[in-house]
């Protein structure tokens, strides 16, 4: 072999080697994982239980341990968030608390019954990543024994923790929750006032 064709054949094994790793999947988190096990094993002795009262209290006690509320909050407001006076995230961060868990609540009720297992996750950044859990052991015929529940992970610098987002087959809660938010606001005049708007509507809807 050449000087030439040897130095050819060296490029192209690079090549290779470089595409090969650009069009990797991101590497799965263990720890991300094991992390919603953990919260998954927890919740399923009352999520199967069978008795509705116990498995919205669970739900409600899984919320405020392993959901991050306040971050939450300010992501479902967008841009507005910079616009909250301390008088209206007084009064508005304990009501987007109630209203969080009751969106949790009528999510879980679907999954009433069935225990969940992790099947993977994908490293978005080293503070985010996406964890993902199907339905152990399906009934035949079940209508989300296909269904993927995803569970967004934020993981700050001393590397503590907490749920960011949930959703199933793409479609997240905190995303669906912005754009219903936002949209109150900007239909309300916006800003300070758009913001009072929003939280008059989260009071109807949890009353």
């Amino acid at each position: 072999m050449t000087a030439l064709t040897r130095r050819s054949f060296t490029a192209c094994v690079a090549a290779c080697f470089m595409a090969i790793g650009f069009t990797q999947p991101a590497a799965a988190d263990q720890a991300a994982e094991t992390y919603v096990q953990n919260l998954l094993d927890e919740a399923a002795p009352r999520l199967t239980s069978g008795d509705q009262e116990a498995m919205l209290a669970a739900v409600d006690e899984l919320v405020d341990k392993y959901v991050d509320m306040r971050r939450v909050g300010r992501f479902v407001l967008g841009r507005a968030a910079r616009q909250m006076t301390d008088e209206q995230a007084a009064e508005y961060f304990p009501l987007f608390k109630d209203y969080a868990k009751m969106v949790y609540r009528n999510t879980m009720e679907n999954y009433a019954g069935q225990r969940l297992t992790v099947t993977g996750s994908v490293d978005r950044a080293a503070y985010d990543i996406i964890v993902n859990s199907k339905i152990a052991n399906p009934e035949p015929g079940d209508q989300f024994a296909d269904s993927v529940i995803h569970w967004r992970i934020y993981r700050d610098k001393e590397g503590n923790m907490s749920i960011f987002d949930a959703g199933a087959n793409e479609i997240w809660l905190a995303i669906e929750q912005q754009e219903q938010f936002t949209s109150i606001i900007a239909n309300n005049g916006g800003g300070v006032k758009g913001i009072d708007a929003l939280i008059e509507d989260m009071k109807a809807r949890l009353n």
